[in-house]
């Protein structure tokens, strides 16, 4: 069976960019969690008022 050099660099790409778009899109999402668990660190909720230390 002989495979064609332009099919295999095809689906070499199409590997390379989901990869790609894989690390962005972590990337994104790290830095939106992060800022979301920042900001309800920075702002408590209301039944966190009402416990007593």
């Amino acid at each position: 069976m002989e495979f064609n050099v332009v099919t295999i660099s095809i689906l070499v790409i199409a590997i390379a960019l989901f990869i790609v778009f894989v690390i962005k899109r972590n990337k994104k999402d790290r830095k939106d969690l992060e800022k979301e668990l920042n900001q309800k660190e920075l702002t408590p909720d209301k039944n966190d008022q009402n416990l007593k230390i």
